[in-house]
């Protein structure tokens, strides 16, 4: 072992010895088994930050900064507002504390609406830091897009793999992965949008909520998230890891796809995520449970637990280069828009990258850490 490893290590075990003591902290209460990310090494976690006593902790350290967003942001912001506008003046805040209303929540989406967007004043704002999921603030951050799938009306030998809408039948709803795929008992039920080429293009189209399906005309539809078979998320990349299949630091949705390509009998592993997607199709742009349309490197999905629809977040986002290494924090303007089933507590959230090859290239290699303010007025 190098000795910046072995340092690192030791470090690792010190951090991890402050962030355990439990005399005095309220305890986040996280799931166990989700919302944890990787370790290895330059993963982007702060070694040594110190210990939070509260899910929510205000944080004076800010005054100014700069944000990476673009003119992204200020689209975001308007179909936010709308948003906003919409619930009122009712609680938004999950928590017992802080306490805050969707009227707040106007406040700071009105405040950024306003300002230079370059180079932020937050002097005005109440940041509150979130817990992470190591009480240290440490946010694992991973990414997911809207995908381009070929499909065929028809089923035939190159076009083998469904892709289905929900079943009216409660029973048919609630039927697992291998149900579906393998014993197939949903086949001939009217309810097929298409056929895709690969089966890994439809199980990652599920794990990422909705997808462009495009025909063989060249016809492309929204295949939005139409609802779940409400079985639990296993996720394959965590099984992969811990198998020894794929190295944590080397884990992404390309080496995945391309470990299956390799090892094409081994499909039925996929089968160990009972969890289903069905989807509906749509005219509208791909929108999250919010009903707001997804943006670019601002839209995020999140536990609605812990943070609402709608609320506004200082991200310190992880920075990789093309081969997916980590490189740097940069801060940015992040909006609640959507959850998902493996978005669980306070120390996990999923950032929207767009639509297509290059958002996915992007989405699948992201697995680092950063740190997350809730802003409030």
């Amino acid at each position: 072992m190098s000795i910046k490893l072995l340092t690192l290590s030791i470090l690792m075990v010190l951090t991890m010895s402050v962030c355990g003591q439990s005399d005095g902290v309220q305890k986040a209460p996280v799931p166990s088994g989700l919302g944890h990310g990787y370790e290895f090494e330059n993963n982007g976690k702060l070694i040594g930050a110190p210990k939070m006593k509260t899910v929510f902790e205000k944080d004076t350290s800010f005054k100014m900064v700069r944000v990476s967003n673009g003119e992204w942001l200020r689209k975001a912001l308007g179909s936010n507002m709308n948003y906003l506008n919409r619930r009122g003046s009712a609680s938004a805040s999950p928590l017992s504390r802080p306490k805050y209303n969707y009227e707040s929540l106007r406040k700071v989406n009105h405040f950024l609406q306003q300002r230079n967007l370059d180079s932020l004043n937050l002097s005005g704002l109440e940041l509150q830091k979130v817990w992470g999921e190591d009480s240290c603030g440490n946010v694992f951050f991973t990414s997911y897009y809207t995908p381009i799938v070929e499909v065929s009306l028809t089923q035939d030998s190159i076009y083998k793999y469904p892709i289905y809408k929900k079943p009216s039948s409660a029973y048919l709803q609630k039927l697992s992965r291998y149900q579906i795929d393998s014993k197939l008992l949903l086949k001939n039920k009217n309810l097929e949008i298409g056929y895709a080429k690969n089966y890994w293009d439809v199980y990652s189209m599920q794990v990422q909520g909705s997808g462009y399906v495009q025909f063989k005309d060249g016809t492309k539809k929204l295949c939005a998230y139409g609802g779940n078979n409400n079985k639990a998320y296993l996720s394959i990349g965590k099984y992969l890891t811990g198998a020894g299949y794929i190295r944590k630091e080397d884990i992404s949705m390309k080496s995945i796809r391309e470990w299956f390509d390799a090892n094409p009998d081994s499909l039925h592993i996929l089968m160990k995520n009972a969890s289903y997607v069905y989807f509906k199709e749509t005219n509208k742009q791909p929108s999250g449970a919010a009903n707001v349309p997804l943006v670019d490197f601002v839209s995020i999905a999140c536990d609605f637990k812990y943070l609402p629809k709608g609320a506004l977040l200082l991200g310190e986002t992880p920075v990789l280069d093309v081969e997916g290494k980590f490189l740097k924090h940069e801060f940015r303007i992040l909006m609640v828009h959507d959850t998902g089933g493996a978005i669980k507590g306070p120390g996990h959230v999923d950032l929207y990258a767009g639509v297509g090859t290059s958002a996915g290239n992007y989405a699948g290699m992201m697995k680092h850490y950063g740190r997350l303010w809730l802003i409030l007025p």
